[in-house]
């Protein structure tokens, strides 16, 4: 097991003036922002509330700023997604006192060995990543295969999409500003946020441009990368970004599966009450 002294110092986040839309300063994380305050509902005039959503990477190395700055933000309750391995490996997430936390972990390991076919070594965990990729004739393409399962299994493994009812519902029932998170903040973390967004009425190009937002934080993560020989960062590359048609053939696969997304949020759990009390929140009156 990795202990959390060994784990590569956290890139540095956006600048929260810079062009990264609703970045947000939260030392100690990265690929932090504010899910309200750009994209407008269709019918509506005013875009999503701000204070009521925001997305994360992995809170467990924030720093007394960091700490402080969720607690300015007004965070009452965060929605960990990652896996046991994950937690073993990086930590529990270090939040203020009174922050309450839920851990809804969607491991992407099974995901990974799917979408790899079998690929030996294929994994969540980075040194068994490392060896499947090693072994593989073309590992930049065998990397892209990994994060197609990843996100298949949001579709179609039932405890996957009963995890993602759960934590909709989280987002809709909590007090105060909620937090949602994964490791990198950008796979599992930007479909929850693109469903929360889909149930508010975004378009789809909106929530496309809120997920492709975290390719922002690549240069930071592929920084934190330590060189490894035999693989170069193209091969890398895949697993570091978000990439249009990840999220794009999930959302086809969900409406096939299920005969529309809003199948697909049936099939999850989504209540008629949630997805009302998720708008309440998320659109302004």
């Amino acid at each position: 097991m990795t202990s959390r002294d060994d784990v590569p110092p956290v890139p540095a986040a956006p600048d929260p003036g810079g062009a990264v839309p609703g970045a947000l300063d939260v030392p100690g994380t990265w690929n932090a922002r504010d899910v309200g305050g750009r994209a407008v509902p269709v019918g509506h005039d005013e875009p999503l509330r701000t204070g009521v959503l925001l997305r994360t990477a992995s809170l467990s190395r924030l720093t007394p700023a960091g700490q402080a700055a969720l607690a300015d933000l007004g965070v009452r309750t965060v929605v960990d997604l990652r896996g046991p391995d994950e937690l073993a490996r990086d930590g529990a997430d270090a939040v203020p006192g009174g922050v309450r936390v839920l851990r809804r972990g969607m491991d992407p390991a099974q995901g990974m060995r799917a979408g790899a076919g079998g690929t030996t070594g294929a994994s969540a965990d980075p040194a068994a990543l490392v060896a499947g990729l090693l072994a593989a004739d073309d590992p930049a393409g065998v990397a892209r295969r990994m994060m197609h399962g990843v996100y298949a299994t949001f579709v179609t493994d039932p405890g996957v999409r009963a995890t993602v009812g759960r934590v909709l519902a989280d987002v809709a029932t909590c007090d105060g500003t909620s937090v949602v998170h994964c490791s990198a903040g950008k796979d599992r973390t930007g479909w929850v946020v693109a469903l929360a967004q889909h149930v508010a009425g975004v378009a789809e190009e909106d929530r496309m441009a809120e997920y492709l937002a975290s390719a922002a934080a690549a240069d930071g993560l592929a920084a934190v990368v330590p060189p490894l020989p035999g693989l170069s960062p193209d091969a890398l590359a895949p697993l570091l970004t978000v990439e249009p048609d990840y999220l794009a053939a999930a959302w086809d696969l969900a409406a096939r599966e299920h005969g529309s997304v809003d199948g697909y949020l049936v099939a999850c759990g989504v209540t008629t009450p949630v997805r009302d009390a998720l708008v309440a929140r998320l659109v302004a009156s």
